[in-house]
């Protein structure tokens, strides 16, 4: 690692985890033959989980989905019930545009897509692809982010974050809205965060028309609002967090440093501001529920588009749609998609256009630039060792995990099912990746939101160690890949059972019934985003194997 990179690390690190202390996430715990959800409680605390994890419905993606979806604010409403759909070239019918919005958000932590399984889409390298396609054409262009980049509020999601916003500056974002999983990070976090170049009115900023921070709205974090020159034109942007979310961020009573107005009272100066800079087109980024972003768009038809979240995972359905003199889009979740807005002016029928891109393997290329914000973020990774650090949790039962070639000494059928399986193989497909990727592939062994499904003794779901969980290669070297103990729960108790001859006792510690993991067990890995084929009868014949030995 060069000096000036060692360097970067270190002060990354400084900020990310220095400012955690006080900060109100909490550890959670670990399972017995059955891992169990935790219920998060004071920080201070070591949790026990109490309920089965797995208990979830999954969204699976179509295969047979569109990969763009076209249409312009004059446009008929489209079909519910039908996705429109464009096997054509990019644009293909539109002329070059007086201006372009690539329209972005609810990542929920997705940079890029896992790689466990074939096919998926998303991700902020494809989406710099696109941005560099659209770039080629000679557009005049800026990118807006509606936020909700992250999905928890640990050392990691900071790390990530920060990756985050390098990344959109490279893409030549001039817009972040704050949704409820940024202010989750914390007043202090975002003002720290939040660096606009002074001589650039195009770079990245923090923008809400409601959101105080410290009660100080000269901090100037964020701004209100932002009128850009792209080209010959201006476009107006301003973002809003739905009052359906104050309560989650800064309920009544609650000492936070975090302010937030009702939208419909903070967006009428805002606009105000706005208009006296005579732009040629309004923006306004709802995050909120998709009725409270309908319902602005009706009390505010100054705004040409509104953005807004709250809407389905694949909004590839009755998107977008006119309300009033608005039209409403939606970006999906997970980076999946990239909303794109054509301005033009000069068309009296269609002004404001557009289209919905599916961000697929086979229609974008990874980008270099992405690639190594991606090798950076992996660096802090190993560099913080969270997957060593971060505190664990108990297990329900308080045994320990002993790794599954302890297991095998008894149990040496089933040892050779699981050798012979791709769960023996997990720890290493984190460093090799799927063959298909393996060219632009970064190792993921220090990522503690892939090593939850790819080591033993973490809990899955929730991305957090187990005491006796697995560290690292070096410190627990037998919990390494997705061994036994994932399924029946910690051994020591099971082992000291049978030492004492009380094998009916051990075997209940460890006994799980087929229905069980077919049920739940299963699942907590194999979810609709990592294992959108999974068929629980089918992968069971992988890795059958019954009996006592």
């Amino acid at each position: 690692m060069s000096r000036l990179r060692q360097g970067l690390v270190a002060s990354l690190l400084s900020l990310s985890l220095g400012s955690l202390s006080g900060c109100n996430e909490a550890p959670v715990s670990a399972p017995s033959a059955k891992p169990e959800t935790p219920s998060l409680e004071s920080p201070a605390q070591t949790l026990v989980t109490t309920e089965k994890p797995g208990d979830l419905q999954l969204d699976t993606e179509d295969a047979a989905s569109a990969n763009v979806v076209l249409t312009s604010n004059d446009q008929p409403k489209s079909d519910p019930k039908k996705p429109a759909v464009a096997d054509k070239p990019l644009f293909d019918d539109w002329n070059k545009p007086a201006l372009a919005l690539v329209l972005s958000g609810e990542q929920h932590g997705y940079f890029e897509p896992c790689g466990c399984a074939e096919n998926q889409s998303g991700g902020v390298s494809r989406r710099h692809d696109l941005i560099k396609k659209m770039q080629a054409k000679d557009w005049p262009l800026t990118s807006f982010d509606l936020g909700g980049t992250v999905n928890r509020n640990r050392p990691q999601t900071k790390l990530k974050f920060q990756t985050f916003l390098a990344a959109m500056k490279d893409m030549r974002y001039s817009v972040l809205n704050l949704g409820p999983e940024e202010l989750k990070l914390g007043a202090a976090d975002l003002l720290a965060y939040h660096a606009p170049d002074p001589k650039d009115q195009n770079s990245l900023a923090f923008v809400s028309a409601n959101v105080t921070l410290f009660g100080s709205p000269e901090l100037g974090t964020p701004v209100r609002s932002k009128v850009l020159t792209l080209g010959k034109h201006k476009v107006g942007v301003t973002s809003v967090l739905g009052a359906s979310f104050r309560n989650e961020i800064a309920p009544a009573g609650a000492n936070v440093d975090i302010t937030i107005d009702d939208p419909a009272t903070a967006l009428p100066p805002v606009l105000k501001e706005m208009q006296a800079q005579q732009p040629d087109l309004l923006v306004l980024l709802s995050h909120g529920t998709l009725a409270e972003g309908k319902a602005l768009a009706t009390k505010f038809p100054q705004f040409a588009v509104v953005l807004t979240s709250g809407g389905a995972e694949d909004p590839e359905f009755d998107n977008p749609q006119k309300v009033g003199q608005s039209l409403v889009v939606q970006v999906g979740h997970k980076g999946k998609y990239t909303g794109v807005i054509g301005f033009f002016p000069e068309d009296s029928q269609n002004r404001v256009r557009f289209e919905l891109i599916k961000l697929t393997q086979d229609r974008f290329q990874d980008s270099d630039k992405m690639i190594e914000h991606m090798k950076f973020y992996q660096e802090l990774l190993m560099t913080s060792q969270l997957a060593e650090t971060e505190p664990p949790i108990k297990t329900a039962n308080g045994a320990k995990f002993v790794g599954s070639k302890v297991c095998g000494e008894c149990h040496t059928k089933a040892f050779a099912v699981w050798e012979k399986s791709g769960h023996a193989h997990a720890y290493d497909s984190l460093i090799k990746g799927r063959p298909e990727r393996a060219a632009t592939w970064v190792s993921r062994i220090h990522d503690p939101e892939c090593l939850a499904c790819h080591v033993t003794g973490w809990h899955a779901q929730d991305v957090l160690r187990y005491v006796s969980g697995f560290e690292s290669k070096q410190k627990t070297p037998l919990l390494l890949d997705n061994g036994c103990e994932n399924c029946h729960g910690p051994g020591s108790k099971h082992i000291a059972l049978i030492n004492e001859d009380k094998k009916e006792e051990a075997r209940k510690e460890v006994r799980i019934t087929l229905a069980e993991s077919k049920k739940t067990q299963c699942y907590t890995c194999h979810d609709g985003d990592n294992s959108p084929k999974f068929k629980a009868d089918a992968y069971w014949e992988k890795i059958k194997h019954s009996g006592l030995d």
